[in-house]
């Protein structure tokens, strides 16, 4: 007889002092909140090793009053930063955006960007976390997000359609390598359930 262990409930979090310490642990173990960037040491120790120098700036780097702009040219770019948090970190998710424009930047893959940590993979914590995030974009007044991932990411294809993505192209991406052939799909806040 197998038994399940009660699952925490699970929600996004804005990036705060007091729960630094669950993000310094993901770094300190390998994590990178760049997925791109998955295995790159280098990348992940001079993220401890900033985080570490001076928490207070690290963290207003990383959120920059919880909208951090950037991109060329108006409207700016928004950039809303959560931790996914079921009682202890589990990773992080943004949703990138314009006010008033489904247009993004060609340097932006997609509207979502979200990384787990690998301990905490494969237990739902990114479909719900991008359930979640959906009703943030709602509230944003979103209409349709884009959606990327690599093409041989099965996990994360199907995290992007249980949450009622369609996809509509297959390609690369500008901001990533040419040879990285990348899953285009949409999604509408409020539609998934």
């Amino acid at each position: 007889m197998e038994i399940q262990q009660a699952r925490r409930p699970r929600h996004l979090l804005p990036p705060d002092l007091e729960n630094l310490s669950g993000f310094e642990a993901a770094l300190a173990a390998g994590w990178s909140p760049d997925p791109r960037r998955a295995g790159d040491q280098a990348y992940v120790r001079g993220e401890l090793q900033r985080l570490r120098q001076d928490r207070s700036r690290f963290l207003d780097d990383l959120i920059a009053d919880g909208r951090r702009r950037a991109g060329s040219g108006p409207p700016p770019l928004t950039i809303r930063l959560f931790w996914i948090w079921d009682g202890e970190f589990c990773g992080s998710i943004s949703l990138r955006f314009r006010a008033c424009n489904e247009e993004l930047p060609p340097e932006v893959s997609g509207h979502v960007g979200y990384s787990v940590v690998p301990w905490k993979q494969r237990n739902g914590h990114a479909t719900n976390a991008l359930s979640l995030l959906l009703a943030v974009a709602a509230k944003e007044g979103l209409d349709r997000l884009t959606v990327l991932c690599n093409e041989d990411n099965d996990a994360s294809r199907r995290v992007i359609e249980r949450n009622g993505g369609e996809l509509f192209m297959r390609g690369p991406h500008p901001s990533d390598r040419p040879d990285q052939i990348k899953l285009y799909f949409w999604l509408k806040p409020g539609a998934a359930g």
